[in-house]
């Protein structure tokens, strides 16, 4: 897209590449490093890359974010995610969506300051240049990341194998030609363009849906 170019109120990224990638990604991540919510960053970078095999233009944001989690027992929903100092990483793709396939999984990670607080769910992974009120996300610049910037060998080797699976599963042809009834999404609630909602196999959705119109959504933390 060229400086000035104005968006299409129309223009997203094509339903097929998002199940693909959502899934592709998620499923890699999760697989090579045991559990994909502690490493947002690698979600990110697979995210972009798998992206551009579908010819796709991404980028990889870095700023504060925060999202409401649902809390057992109680149910009550409350603000998680990183502001104050502290950022996170999603992406940014050509059609100024905002994608983060790590949020859905946040409710993994025990609180470091709350360790008391646990979540039962979060959000859906987010798909959307609509953001729903459950999320903030306010970029403070581009993640220019390569490879050797990784903390350690490690990382870099879980990127390595990461790209080359992604390279051989990234398949632009595979996708021409289906239909909706072909696609095949994480099974996870996904929040997808248009505001759209695929929930999974245990209604996850649902809960935090009616968590939040028991409690109401709390004020956000920026």
């Amino acid at each position: 897209m060229s400086a000035g170019e104005v968006l299409s109120p129309d223009a997203r990224t094509p339903l097929p590449v998002v199940a693909e990638v959502s899934r592709l990604v998620t499923k890699l991540v999760d697989r090579v490093t045991g559990d994909r919510s502690d490493y947002p960053l690698l979600v990110a970078l697979a995210a972009t890359h798998a992206l551009r095999r579908f010819g796709v233009g991404s980028r990889v944001i870095f700023g504060e974010c925060a999202w409401i989690e649902i809390m057992q027992g109680d149910h009550r929903p409350l603000w998680t995610g990183c502001w104050g100092g502290n950022h996170g990483f999603w992406v940014s793709t050509e059609f100024g969506e905002v994608v983060d396939l790590n949020v859905s999984v946040s409710f993994r990670k025990l609180s470091h300051g709350q360790p008391d607080l646990k979540p039962f769910c979060s959000p859906p992974m987010l798909w959307s240049r609509e953001v729903p009120r459950f999320y903030r996300y306010r970029p403070e610049g581009l993640a220019e990341v390569e490879p050797s910037d990784l903390e350690d060998s490690r990382d870099r080797k879980w990127w390595e194998a990461i790209r080359a699976e992604l390279d051989g599963k990234c398949n632009p042809t595979r996708l021409a030609g289906m239909t909706e009834g072909d696609l095949e999404f994480p099974a996870e609630p996904v929040l997808c363009p248009d505001r759209r909602v695929l929930d999974d196999a245990s209604g996850t959705f649902k809960q935090f849906e009616r968590a939040l119109a028991v409690h109401g959504v709390p004020q956000a933390p920026f």
